[in-house]
């Protein structure tokens, strides 16, 4: 098998044109980068949305590089971790959206760090979700300024703005663009990067009502009405921000990119779903899927680029993927990344930008693996939310998977969900599609071009295979501990590196220890060699009460009977500093419920004897 399918590696148009940079500009590019959250290709009203009201993401587009065949991942995590590294996110670590498996591994390096190295002051707020305690925080991560915002709170936004705790009165919307406008004009005479990651319009779907009431005037139920009162707020804001590049004579030398995150959801849980008519009206162009899902409505996002003056407007057909993002702005802002560093994934579509009426002669070199948070493995209890350990590494088979291989003409699917009419009928779990001839994926090929199939099918077999031989796929958290000095340090109970026996992962809690043995092991790294307090939070802890346990690091054993309280003081333990384990452990069942079961653990905490400081001092995300 070629090389390429074991490193992922391409360079776009490479063999097919120079690059050819605009002239030095008076200084480098500035770079704004806007995300949405669960926005559909077709939630544009230029996309052929004949509802929904988005004219400021319009006039964008007629500005940009529109890319036609534009791919993300399923799922928001996943997306946003090849986003900010340029590789697969399985590689990173990210292979899921909560438990743990939305961390982003410490040794990454994130396009942040790289503008940063090169100059540029660099910013982010809203959305992150690629780690959610110390060391994996934007502000840890190669961003001068970073707002956290709580997920999903849209109204009255709450969140951590550089590690410490805030409230706004205020749409989450509005504060991400505040933010974002203030950074810029603290920063505007140097080179910056503003990454502006927007929670809209992800359920819970709630707006402002002066973006809503339009919707519910022309006759849409309440849920519809709230979901596009949110993108039109969300599309308000970007107009405030293209209006402030403008006014303030940077628009000419910024480079803005806008994409999704992934497909569209038809659920919410403050309103319920979609009826199947107002499905079909929110996806004009009928692709198959939603979010979650490989077919091309889960993984097909908008992609506008614009530099005024620079890049001429136009549209680009060829297959682009989310993992080509950060080696475009590295060749464009002339940012070197070092060899020692883990290799990219994706490459540069820079000669795209420069002449976009020439790049339909452009053709990806080297496949996509489209995969998500369904990994599958053969161990007991095994979940989206539970960590890849040894053994379910070890258990995970490449012909098992939820996964698609997509190359410049065509996509395979392995397994794809059949939850809809019309779908093709999969031919022993695989349906091949002709992109180029079948966009919308109408039809099965996999019958009619049996040497092509049987290709593509070796080729996606392999690739898996390759991420599965990469020692560091799938990585668990490794949590810090007294990071930068701090008293309190937290380890999150649901994100431990390996699980045995009955022991469940959920998405924000650790459940159904029942049985002596059953537990979780966890990967810290302590800063600070030292005595620590170590405590436990519960979110179930009244049924908890008479139930032991154990935790175990190195050769101590902190042993205590549980009681009704939500946090309790396990015991204290002397800690070297470096990279170590621990583990927590059922022991016993001294409750006169003999079926009980640990079934919320949410958190340890891990404070310096010597400190004042207590668990709840640490400001943290719910």
């Amino acid at each position: 098998m070629m090389k390429f399918v074991k490193t992922f590696t391409w360079v776009l148009a490479a063999a097919c044109m120079a690059a050819v940079l605009p002239a030095q500009a008076a200084k480098q590019p500035n770079i704004v980068l806007i995300t949405a959250d669960d926005l559909g290709f077709d939630d544009l009203s230029i996309h052929g949305n004949s509802v929904v009201t988005t004219p400021h993401l319009d006039q964008l587009a007629k500005q940009s590089v529109q890319f036609s065949d534009f791919q993300v991942t399923p799922v928001c995590s996943t997306t946003r971790a090849a986003l900010l590294t340029g590789r697969h996110h399985y590689k990173t670590g990210v292979s899921g959206v909560h438990g743990g498996r939305d961390f982003m591994k410490l040794d990454e390096v994130l396009v942040s760090q790289l503008l940063k190295e090169n100059g540029y002051a660099t910013g982010t707020w809203g959305k992150w979700h690629v780690g959610k305690t110390a060391g994996y925080y934007p502000w840890d991560r190669g961003f001068d300024d970073g707002y956290y915002a709580e997920l999903y709170v849209h109204e009255n936004s709450i969140g951590l703005h550089n590690g410490k705790a805030v409230k706004h009165n205020a749409w989450v919307s509005d504060v991400i663009t505040k933010y974002a406008i203030d950074f810029i004009d603290d920063n505007k005479q140097q080179p910056f990067f503003a990454y502006l990651s927007f929670l809209a319009p992800h359920e819970p779907w709630l707006a402002p009502d002066q973006f809503v009431e339009p919707y519910r005037q022309k006759g849409l139920r309440e849920p519809v009405a709230q979901l596009y009162g949110m993108i039109s707020e969300m599309d308000h804001h970007i107009g405030r921000l293209m209006a402030y590049l403008d006014e303030s004579g940077l628009a000419d030398n910024t480079i803005v990119l806008f994409l999704s995150d992934n497909g569209p959801w038809f659920d919410s849980s403050n309103l319920g779903a979609m009826t199947q008519q107002e499905w079909q009206q929110r996806n004009p162009n009928q692709y198959n899927g939603n979010k979650g899902q490989a077919w091309q409505n889960g993984i097909k996002s908008p992609l506008f680029v614009r530099w005024q003056g620079q890049f001429p407007a136009g549209k680009v057909h060829h297959l682009t993927s989310v993992m080509d993002v950060v080696p475009t702005l590295l060749e464009l802002t002339g940012t070197k990344r070092q060899v020692a560093q883990l290799p990219l994934d994706g490459g540069s579509f820079a000669a795209s930008l420069q002449q976009p009426t020439q790049a339909k002669a452009i053709e990806r070199p080297t496949p996509v693996m489209v995969a998500s948070h369904d990994v599958i493995a053969n161990k007991p209890l095994f979940n989206q939310w539970t960590p890849v350990d040894d053994v379910a590494k070890q258990a995970i088979n490449p012909s098992e998977q939820w996964v698609a291989w997509r190359t410049e003409q065509y996509k395979l699917h392995q397994f794809p969900p059949m939850d809809r009419k019309g779908y093709p009928r999969p031919h022993q779990g695989y349906v091949l599609v002709d992109m180029k001839a079948d966009p919308k994926e109408r039809s099965n090929i996999y019958l009619k071009e049996p040497e092509l199939a049987k290709r593509l099918t070796a080729e996606l077999l392999e690739g898996y295979q390759a991420i599965i031989d990469s020692p560091d796929s799938y990585k668990p958290p490794v949590y810090q501990i007294a990071l930068e000095q701090a008293d309190v340090s937290v380890v999150n109970a649901f994100g431990p590196s390996a699980t045995w026996g009955n022991t469940r992962s959920k998405a924000h809690t650790l459940s159904q220890l029942k049985q002596m043995g059953d537990g979780a092991m966890y990967d810290i790294h302590v800063h600070q060699a030292g005595r620590y307090k170590v405590y436990l939070k519960q979110r179930q802890a009244i049924a908890a009460a008479g139930m032991e346990v154990a935790l175990k690091q190195g050769l101590q054993t902190l042993e205590h009977e549980l009681d009704e309280t939500e946090l309790q003081l396990l015991g204290e333990l002397e800690l070297d500093s470096g990279p170590q384990k621990f583990s927590f452990e059922l022991t016993g069942n001294q409750s006169m419920k003999h079926w009980a079961s640990l079934d919320g653990l949410r958190r340890f905490f891990f404070v310096k004897v010597d400190s004042q400081a207590q668990p709840e001092d640490l400001p943290l995300p719910n």
